[in-house]
């Protein structure tokens, strides 16, 4: 029984491989874009928005576009891949900033005089955005994709702007109280870090709902032109199977 499963596995991964250049290109595209909101998010984090009262990080509107491309992927190409785009994403973002850091401190001209402009905006304080996000982005962002892609065989690759919405709310949550708390927590008071949680977390969930469907429409048409649509596990998959594989027969149903 056990080798008739790994067959069935076999197969069906055989099946979804990414041997289609069409679905190279498709990734490496969304890849790209996925590395530039990286960016645009680390650097614009310290760009506060709003008023003496109600306020967010300028990341607040670019960072939930990273979760939207998070889904995207590993709708198509699953959670494996998705893991290697999210984790190679962080070391890129992280090169940038050392990068930036170490021209920072290279002699410049008598005549230049925006040295302070730019170590202000690509200075420490941008290693330190990208160094005290690592474990909030990391964890919610492999927590969003797992979340995904699970749902996906559970509801036989449907409903994908349901799940995306359910994964990418629950995530960004999770994001959006740690990220802000360990990057602000040395210049925000803490009652403005609650607020500016809360406001950011309703902006982000208004982009969740506003993507869901032209991100649905785009899924399937990607699907449709790469031939891609991976699983991570068999779409036979149920909670009673894998119960049954890991407890015994008596969970089969």
């Amino acid at each position: 029984m056990a080798s008739t499963h790994m067959s069935e596995n076999h197969n069906f991964f055989a099946a979804s491989s990414l041997d289609k250049p069409k679905g190279y290109r498709v990734l490496l595209i969304i890849s790209m874009f996925y590395m530039s909101i990286m960016l645009c998010n680390a650097i614009l984090t310290n760009r506060y928005i709003g008023t003496d009262t109600w306020f967010v990080l300028g990341g607040t509107f670019t960072s939930p576009l990273v979760f939207i491309l998070d889904d995207i992927i590993a709708e198509i190409y699953g959670y494996k891949i998705t893991q290697s785009v999210i984790l190679t994403g962080y070391i890129a973002q992280t090169f940038f900033a050392l990068i930036c850091l170490l021209v920072l401190t290279a002699p410049s001209p008598s005549f230049f005089k925006e040295q302070h402009s730019y170590t202000t905006i690509l200075g420490s304080s941008l290693l330190w955005i990208d160094l005290s996000g690592f474990f909030a982005y990391i964890s919610a962002n492999l927590l969003n994709t797992y979340i995904l892609t699970r749902w996906k065989v559970l509801l036989k690759g449907r409903k994908f702007w349901l799940r995306s919405i359910g994964s990418s709310l629950f995530s960004e949550a999770f994001y959006s109280f740690l990220a802000i708390l360990i990057m602000e927590i040395k210049s925000v008071s803490l009652d403005n870090i609650f607020k500016i949680v809360l406001l950011s977390f309703g902006i982000k969930a208004i982009y969740c709902l506003i993507f869901a469907f032209p991100g649905n429409l785009l899924v399937a048409k990607l699907k449709k032109v790469t031939g891609i649509d991976v699983y991570d596990l068999s779409p036979k998959f149920t909670p009673f199977r894998y119960l049954s594989k890991h407890f015994g027969s008596k969970y089969a149903g």
